[in-house]
């Protein structure tokens, strides 16, 4: 075994949490050293020229948007547009495009929202409006619960809090049944036409499955694509780890690449570092792992947890519903458009904005089918075409789309190359139905949750670490007894989106961790 190197803190996973925590501590003035497993950062939030065939047609290959990550101070605090991190407003940042050439554009102003649905139901329209108020007041709570500590929350997220319960006492009543529902039930009690109720599901299924308790959470992306706007990053996602990397690089942090671990080091209940694939050992009192906590906890000494806890973390639920995005990128001769069909009254170009494609009923069946096993041939999808925001994605004249339908089996009963292929081919023929221009697409790049897994070391390919609901939240987030300050093995750290406040990219994760370490340190 090669000599030992000392450093404060070694961080596990080079993805955006893992990176911010790194800057945080490096800023503190700890030593801090990051090991990431492939040869290039960014995790989740990586992009890259992917599609073979099509050099310059740029893959975001999970991530796509960073409206989490507007929602805190971490690009202020680690200065990271001085190091290129820049993001392009889309608004309306959602589109549901209905069947019959109508749309309801979701906007960053809830009124103009609302008058877009009063097209199909002035009911709706009404009964959106009050539901914006409900999930103000949920983001008003939740908000500052997220942004702290959610073992030793600071006495102004607290207070916080509490005003914003008394803020909105007149909807407090309301606040319970949505969080513990299902997104699925949240939609039909407050909505009656099937577009309105179509683009509730649309949107749900990003978060999690429309029948699961405690998904009726998922609509918190509505709350903050309300109150803070959807930025898309220009240069493509990879743009924020690289902003990261760079402010670590300026500020004396370590970073190894291409370089995996074997082993997080415990003896006697406490880390004292890591050991790599070659070797080497890095000495360390603190240990972040962003990467999912049952990844994290197998990296670890065999025996360091109680068994009761490792089977915890084993039965947390990573796509419980197996169902998981299947991503296809498609790199295009030319451009693409909505159909003729979907001309706005208003004139809005709908390029810019990610459309939301299929009815209620299409957002059920792709869960119901998942749930078996199979893969469904009218998926539901979210249509994003990255080169319409950012012309620096794709060469001129030309476009890369991204389809990302949600509800796609995580273990498929037939998982054949050939079985997948023909997903995709459905996913395309669906987007076909919506848009013009797909017919030129001459590459694309396909991948499973299977094959996220392998390539991101994940488990289950699950983009959110752990399932995101009521109940895997705050200090339950992964699971009882692994969400507190310190954990049971001193100096281990949960730093990635199994931890609180949990997926999306905030660098929260990151942050949080970043604190606890500073405190343990002391």
């Amino acid at each position: 075994m090669q000599a030992s190197t000392g450093f404060d803190v070694v961080i596990v996973g080079g993805g955006h949490n893992g990176l911010t925590a790194a800057c945080y501590l490096a800023q503190a003035g700890r030593r801090v050293a990051l090991v990431e497993r492939t040869p290039k950062l960014g995790g989740m939030t990586h992009s890259d020229y992917l599609i073979p065939g099509a050099p310059q047609h740029m893959v975001n290959t999970c991530a796509g948007e960073a409206i989490f990550l507007r929602a805190t101070r971490v690009v202020q605090d680690l200065e990271l547009e001085r190091h290129g991190w820049r993001t392009a407003d889309v608004d309306p940042s959602y589109v549901y495009l209905h069947p019959d050439g109508n749309s309801i554009a979701i906007w960053r102003d809830p009124a103009k929202t609302a008058a877009d649905i009063h097209r199909f139901s002035p009911n709706d329209a009404s009964a959106y409006l009050q539901f914006v108020e409900l999930l103000d007041a949920l983001l008003a709570i939740a908000l500052p619960m997220m942004k702290t500590s959610a073992a030793r929350p600071k006495l102004s997220a607290l207070l916080d809090a509490i005003r914003a319960l008394i803020r909105h006492r007149r909807v407090r009543g309301e606040l319970l049944p949505m969080v513990l529902g299902t997104a699925d039930q949240v939609a039909l009690e407050r909505f009656e036409h099937p577009a309105t109720i179509a683009m509730m599901l649309n949107i749900a299924s990003g978060a999690c499955s429309i029948d699961e308790d405690g998904g009726g959470l998922g609509y918190v992306l509505l709350a903050l694509l309300h109150r803070v706007g959807v930025g898309r990053p220009v240069g493509g996602m990879q743009a924020l780890p690289n902003a990261l990397g760079a402010r670590l690089h300026e500020l004396g942090g370590t970073v190894l690449t291409g370089t995996a671990v074997d082993e997080i080091l415990v003896e006697g209940g406490r880390t004292r570092g890591v050991r790599l694939a070659d070797g080497r050992v890095l000495e360390a009192r603190a240990v972040i792992t962003s990467c999912d906590p049952l990844t994290a906890m197998r990296l670890a000494t065999p025996g360091s947890f109680e068994t009761k806890l490792m089977r915890r973390v084993e039965h947390a639920p990573y796509n419980r519903a197996n169902a998981s995005p299947l991503m296809v990128h498609l790199a295009l001769a030319g451009q693409v458009r909505p159909k003729s069909l979907f001309k706005r009254w208003d004139g809005l170009d709908l390029r810019p904005s990610v459309a939301l494609i299929g009815l209620a009923d299409d957002v059920r069946l792709g869960f119901k089918a998942a749930q078996r096993g199979d893969y469904t041939q009218t998926p539901s999808i979210w249509v994003a075409i990255p080169s319409a925001w950012d012309a620096t994605q794709a060469p001129a004249g030309q476009d890369v789309a991204y389809l990302y339908p949600p509800t796609m089996p995580v273990e498929p009963r037939d998982g054949t190359r050939e079985a997948v292929e023909a997903a995709a081919d459905a996913t395309v023929r669906q987007a076909a139905q919506y848009f013009d221009g797909l017919d030129t697409t001459f590459a694309r790049w396909v991948e499973t949750p299977r094959e996220r897994m392998q390539r991101l070391n994940v488990t289950n390919g699950c983009i959110t670490h752990i399932d995101f609901a009521l109940l895997r939240s705050g200090s339950m987030r992964p699971a009882v007894g692994l969400g507190g300050e310190v954990l049971p093995v001193a100096g281990f750290f949960f730093g990635g989106a199994g931890a609180h406040p949990g997926g999306g990219v905030s660098g929260l994760p990151g942050k949080h961790a970043a604190d606890r370490v500073q405190r343990f340190l002391k």
